[in-house]
Order: structure tokens, then sequence, then C-alpha cells
């Protein structure tokens, strides 16, 4: 996590340009301190010189995915804790649910609320919880289980 004084820092790795501005502005207008990455190998190379208090990674990116990203971070004692929310099109799998056990890992499909984004993104960083190796899913976050409602539209 972050060690610098100010708003919360937060680093969204998202392929997509016109969804990253979305989260970007989004999380920008709640206060928050944002970078936006285009893909994996750019999350990773970015949290070594700015250490995000959470991320809010894609799935599928190019060069190395979602995925990858979290397990890099969560071996990493540095960023072991640091909350991520994994925002996907693709269906909840094996993969998707092996890396959530690694602990401190949302999911939420696209398209998302974004006012779900930020209730779950506020609820990680005012209480982050250390790596746990349990089953424990997001349905079982009483914001996550919230109904989605209407997600923004792709441009």
């Amino acid at each position: 996590m972050s060690d610098t004084p100010g708003p919360t820092r937060i680093l969204v790795a998202e392929d997509d340009p016109a969804l990253r501005r979305l989260v970007d502005m989004l999380l920008s207008n709640q206060g928050y301190d944002v970078l936006t990455v285009n893909d994996g190998a750019d999350a990773l190379a970015a949290v070594e010189n700015w250490p995000p208090d959470a991320l809010v990674v894609d799935v599928m990116m190019p060069r190395i995915s979602g995925l990858t990203v979290c397990r890099e971070l969560r071996a990493d004692r540095r960023f072991a804790t640091v909350p991520i929310i994994l925002l996907t099109a693709r269906v909840f799998d094996e993969d998707i649910q092996a890396v959530m056990e690694l602990g401190g890992i949302e999911f939420m499909n696209k398209p998302f609320n974004p006012r779900q984004l930020v209730a779950v993104l506020e609820s990680l960083v005012a209480d982050p919880q250390p790596p746990v190796h349990s089953t424990a899913l997001v349905a079982a976050h009483p914001v996550a289980s919230a109904p989605a409602g209407d997600g923004p539209a792709r441009r």
C-alpha cells in the first residue's frame, strides 16, 4: 500500500479505452488519485513506482491477464494485502475462483453499476483484509451481492 499522504491511490488496468476513461472519471470524481494503464504488464510495472492503495483490474487484457496480475501481486509481500476488484465480462470459472482464494479480491461482472463499484472499493479501502486462503466469494460481500442495476453504456 501507498505510504504517500493524500488521496487514496487507485490503479486501474483496463484495455478498453472508453471503460478506462469512465472508471478514471468515476473514481477521480470521488476524490481518489487514479492512475490508469491499458494492460497487465503496465500494471505490474506501475506498482513499482506508484504503489496503489487498491486496484481495479480487467481479467482479460493483452500481454498479461488480470488473473496473472493478481497472482503476481499476492506473491509479493509489498502488495499481498492491497485490495483488488476484478472486472470481467467472462463467466465466473475455476481460474477466477482460484485467484479469489488468494484473498482480498472482489469480482464484478461487466457491465457493472458504477455506484456499486465505488461502494465496494470504499469498503475494501476502509477495511482492507489480509489474504485468506478460503473459498469466500464476492456474493458474501453485502454491497456486491446487491442487484447490479443498469451498467454504463459501452461506446
